[in-house]
């Protein structure tokens, strides 16, 4: 191998990811943009749930029961006085769900039987209702609590009450954010196999048919040149991610720039395995999309935890690079974590580098078809 072939195919390389606008948005812009636009996406959650409150016992206990439901950032309560109400607030998007606390409440409570409520919620936003439910279930739980020790009742069943050891505020956003970066990193990545396919599509491969250059130095010159720009796109998404969305980031800035490389060459060297593989650059984004965005999605953790029962599931994603690098994010930005602890997905991707660049290299031919 010459290192002075090797280079002036990595000039090249650098020369037209500054020269051609798409690339050059690809690879330094367009990550920290999509993680904004994924992050506003999957942490737009409503933070407070607003709730219309219709009190038809009217009595001591159901207030104390309503000043339960506001005596936290969960609800914004508001009062109404009939289902002629609830109906067109719930239409209107003016409340989030609805309680109907009905007449004898009090009585129900002091006479030890189970004293009903009626929750009506908006079914169209599945996941406010959803937090609507578990809100609701928390603080009936609570107030159960308290009454079973004024009322001398049976002690309530166990009550969990979790906390984050990490993120006491803002968790699901913080580990949604930070488990994104592996993602919009596809971007980049993508940019490298549609160079490939750029060149075979527009016949400018068979200009390195005649000349000395080798497979190997022409892939090389492609991956370090794709990979360290990249590289520099971390800035803006590290940005992004810690002054935009307030991410903590309490690991080693050295070790996250480190296995970022790591996750690149890998990423890379997948790409440049779709490269060889297609003919065109449609071809090359529609196996780009399907291989890189679909199992980060759904097989890299990002959401739910890897479904370990499933052998095919399990397989393609520990050869994925974004499964790894997820575990790496969320560790270096939210738990500080070191590379001691971090040696299992920093193996992985090393295996998965050199796994996929080799593959890489072998696909490649040096000839026209």
């Amino acid at each position: 191998m010459s290192i002075k072939r090797l280079t002036s195919i990595l000039f090249k390389e650098y020369r037209h990811i500054l020269r051609e606008p798409r690339t050059l948005w690809m690879v330094f812009l367009s990550p920290a943009f999509v993680l904004i636009a994924l992050s506003m996406v999957f942490t737009s959650g409503t933070s407070q749930i607003e709730l219309a409150v219709w009190d038809q016992d009217r009595t001591p206990l159901s207030r104390r029961f309503i000043g339960t439901l506001s005596s936290d950032a969960d609800f914004s309560t508001r009062r109404v006085l009939g289902y002629d109400e609830i109906e067109p607030s719930l239409l209107s998007r003016k409340v989030d769900a609805a309680v109907v606390i009905p007449p004898g409440f009090a009585d129900e409570v002091q006479d030890g039987k189970t004293a009903s409520i009626q929750v009506i919620l908006d079914g169209v936003d599945t996941f406010v209702a959803g937090q609507a439910t578990g809100s609701l279930l928390g603080h009936a739980a609570d107030f159960g609590a308290r009454l079973s020790k004024e009322y001398v009742l049976p002690p309530p069943p166990v009550q969990v009450k979790p906390q984050s050891a990490y993120l006491p505020r803002a968790a699901s956003r913080d580990s949604m954010v930070s488990g994104l970066i592996p993602i919009v990193f596809s971007l980049p990545v993508i940019a490298a196999a549609l160079a490939l396919a750029r060149e075979r599509e527009k016949g400018t491969l068979e200009a390195l048919v005649t000349t000395p250059v080798r497979g190997l130095e022409y892939l090389g010159g492609k991956l370090i040149a794709y990979v360290t720009a990249s590289l520099v796109g971390l800035i803006p998404v590290w940005l992004t991610a810690s002054l935009l969305f307030g991410v903590p980031f309490r690991g080693s800035p050295l070790l996250f720039v480190l296995l970022t490389f790591d996750f690149l060459m890998a990423s890379v060297g997948l790409a440049i395995v779709i490269g060889n593989l297609v003919g065109s650059q449609q071809a090359a984004t529609v196996l780009s999309l399907f291989v890189f965005f679909v199992p980060a999605f759904f097989l890299s953790g990002l959401s739910d935890p890897i479904d370990t029962t499933n052998i095919l599931s399990t397989t393609i994603s520990y050869l994925m690079p974004s499964t790894h690098f997820v575990t790496i994010c969320r560790a270096l930005f939210l738990k500080g974590a070191s590379l001691v602890d971090l040696w299992r997905p920093a193996a992985m991707l090393l295996a998965l580098s050199a796994g996929w660049t080799v593959l890489g290299a072998l696909t490649f031919k040096k000839r026209i078809t």
